[in-house]
């Protein structure tokens, strides 16, 4: 991957598999950083001993065994629950501890959007304390309604008033939801607000929507990837191929972890196209 373009591997393609297995693999399919998929529903196994001191130390030691660095972490969960701060507070911490500056998450149900606000603004001094900004990002389905648009992240934003907030930006996401939004325009207008950015493709078969290697879906990037490069935006595949969505955004996840041949031919085809583009 070209050295001026930061571009990280989401762990949810690795749904199932042991974190020595995930490192190693990264490594082997020439990415240098990894942004690890910690979201409530989209992955297996997620629980609150995830956020501990003694899993950031495991990923810190693994983080050297194999030469990787990571910008951003995934941790997306219903942002307008009571008690947030209890529950959020441990994955900012842990965020700081392994170095991972930008926090990812989509949001609520529109009808929650007064809580929501309130709530983040709960996290602010801990964000601050802990280096760390949170990124909103679009809805891939109905239970994060609260942000489909751009124009709704920005509500959200604005009234947050605080540098420690900005946008993460996915594509993929906004077609599930609304495959009728003019995903291309929204992504290029989101740019200006982003500081991370999820690189996700999607196709429509069988009457589901399955995401597919970068460049073989719907999406096109090519003028995003060129302007996420001369900005400087990171960004990372987000490619969940154990998940999919029905027509009507429900997501689902397949039984059975996804074979390591296909996710590694997945990622080095994704990064192929990316590489033809920058």
């Amino acid at each position: 991957m070209n050295n001026h373009f930061k571009l990280a591997v989401n762990t949810s393609i690795y749904d199932g598999y042991d974190l020595e297995t995930i490192f190693c693999s990264i490594k082997k399919c020439g990415f240098n950083y990894f942004e690890l998929a910690y979201n409530q529903g989209y992955v297996g196994n997620l629980n609150q001993d995830l956020f501990s001191k003694e899993n950031a130390d495991r990923i810190n030691s693994l983080k050297s065994k194999y030469g990787l660095s990571t910008f951003s972490l995934g941790c997306t969960m219903d942002l307008s629950t009571d008690n947030l701060g209890d529950i959020f507070s441990p994955r900012i911490r842990f965020a700081h501890l392994i170095g991972a500056k930008y926090i990812n998450v989509c949001t609520t149900k529109r009808e929650n959007k007064v809580k929501l606000i309130d709530n983040l603004k709960l996290l602010t001094a801990l964000l601050q304390e802990n280096d760390c900004v949170l990124c909103l990002e679009n809805a891939g389905d109905y239970n994060f309604s609260a942000f489909t648009e751009l124009d709704d992240g920005l509500e959200i934003l604005d009234k947050l008033d605080s540098k420690l907030y900005a946008i993460n930006f996915d594509p993929g996401n906004m077609f599930t939801y609304d495959s009728n939004l003019n995903v291309t325009e929204q992504s290029l207008k989101s740019l200006k607000y982003c500081q991370h950015f999820h690189i996700k493709d999607v196709v429509i078969e069988d009457n589901k929507f399955k995401f597919v290697p970068i460049g073989d879906g719907v999406i096109d990037y090519r003028e995003v990837i060129k302007i996420l490069k001369d900005n400087n935006i990171c960004c990372s595949l987000e490619i969940p191929l154990r998940i999919y969505r029905e027509l009507d955004s429900t997501p689902k996840r397949y039984p059975n972890k996804v074979d390591l041949n296909l996710i590694e031919e997945t990622l080095i085809k994704s990064a192929k196209y990316i590489n033809n583009i920058i």
